[in-house]
């Protein structure tokens, strides 16, 4: 059977190639040969890959800090329920990978022959102290780097985002501070993150007109959420005046009783609780989400008007009624029945634990700071993991999770 994979849309393709291919072969031959590799799995894995051994690395994670200065409402971290919440930070920040420890990292990578896609995240990256230190390493052995951000430090470090980044994912959540800070508090009151975003897309815009760059693509990300269901239209107007692209992920999120099922099924394939799962329950469904496909035909019509920033749904569902499940039946998965991140993501933590789950890490296959890449990649602990979501299937959590609907 024909498995769904996530794709960058058409029109976005066509419309960048051309750009994308002058501009920068390598970082372009490594994004085909992702999407090629994610479209091909089955035929280079007939059985289905049950014995758990990975394809090449094509991407690797890195939650870089658990440090944030945001505490945003639907974020599984620090959010309302996050599994973060409580914990010390003086520990959590103690416990951080050094930069040598990663650039270490780096080099056993590129040794192994791999030359991946580096997704870099937190927490908020940009308050890892030695980030463009890092940052600029993996750049110099031509490896991509993507970047996720809540804007904080964008707009002053912009030269050095310029240099090292290909894509810039940065979180907007509203039109304006109002509701955008609504979604998105600071740990603070003094915390404006809508100043910092709009600055961060103003003065990146600025700077690639300048030196006229196509890179970093500039993606904004926004959570569909009640806070902002009424406003999806103006935060696309708002953003398209600086973005290429711009991503709506419909919630990653968990109901109570899918919650439990995971526990058990957790516990029963692996010996032990797990408890990520658990950041990520909350009542983020309840908001009228009937009104997301005419919001985003709205955005369609205004992105073919400019001629520019396509929307994009993840996952792209397609009818009212695909929606309303979306938020009501845990069980259905659109086509996405098959994780195949497993086989060739690599999750970092902060503290160098290392899993195949981003959203749901609580299964650890090795640690960065003792033990190498290809070690981790190819270990008994990976293969276990990988050989049971291929042959048991997938876990209750699995069905709203980016690793599976959005990778």
């Amino acid at each position: 059977m024909l498995q769904i994979r996530s794709r960058i849309s058409d029109d976005f393709v066509i419309k960048e190639l051309a750009k994308v291919m002058w501009s920068d072969w390598s970082t372009f031959s490594n994004v085909l040969g992702l999407q090629l590799a994610k479209e091909s799995f089955n035929l280079r894995h007939p059985r289905g890959a049950k014995h758990g051994q990975p394809d090449k690395l094509r991407q690797v994670s890195l939650r870089i800090t658990d440090m944030c200065n945001l505490r945003c409402h639907t974020c599984g971290q620090w959010g309302d329920n996050g599994f973060l919440v409580g914990k010390s930070l003086k520990e959590l920040k103690q416990s951080e990978v050094s930069v040598e420890v990663y650039k270490k990292f780096v080099d056993q990578i590129g040794e192994a022959g791999w030359l991946p896609l580096w997704y870099i995240w937190g927490g908020e990256p940009m308050l890892y102290p030695d980030i463009f230190d890092l940052l600029k390493y993996i750049a110099a052995k031509k490896m991509p780097i993507t970047m996720v951000t809540n804007g904080t430090h964008v707009a002053e470090r912009v030269d050095e985002i310029i240099d090292t980044c290909k894509i810039l994912w940065l979180s907007v959540d509203g039109p304006n501070a109002e509701i955008h800070n609504q979604q998105r508090p600071g740990v603070s009151e003094k915390v404006d993150n809508f100043k910092a975003v709009k600055a961060a897309l103003e003065t990146i815009s600025a700077e690639k007109k300048r030196r006229n760059s196509v890179f970093p693509y500039v993606v904004p990300i926004s959570v569909v959420a009640k806070y902002n269901i009424d406003e999806l239209v103006d935060i696309y107007r708002f953003t398209s005046q600086y973005a290429d692209a711009h991503i709506f992920y419909l919630s990653w999120w968990i109901d109570g009783q899918t919650a439990e099922r995971h526990t058990a099924d957790f516990q029963r394939r692996f010996g032990f609780e797990p408890y990520t799962h658990l950041g990520w329950v909350g009542d983020w469904k309840d908001f009228n989400h009937g009104i997301i496909l005419d919001k985003f035909e709205e955005m369609k019509r205004i992105s073919n008007e400019q001629g520019k920033c396509p929307p994009l749904m993840y996952p792209r569902l397609k009818s009212p009624e695909e929606v309303k499940r979306y938020y009501t039946n845990h069980k259905d998965v659109f086509g996405f029945d098959q994780c195949i991140s497993i086989y060739m993501t690599m999750e970092v933590d902060s503290n160098g634990n290392v899993s195949l789950c981003r959203d749901y890490h609580d299964y650890v296959i090795g640690n960065i700071n003792n033990q190498s890449a290809t070690e981790l990649w190819h270990g008994e602990p990976a293969q276990k993991f990988r050989s049971s979501i291929s042959t048991e299937g997938l876990m209750p959590v699995c069905t709203r999770c980016c690793g599976l609907m959005g990778y």
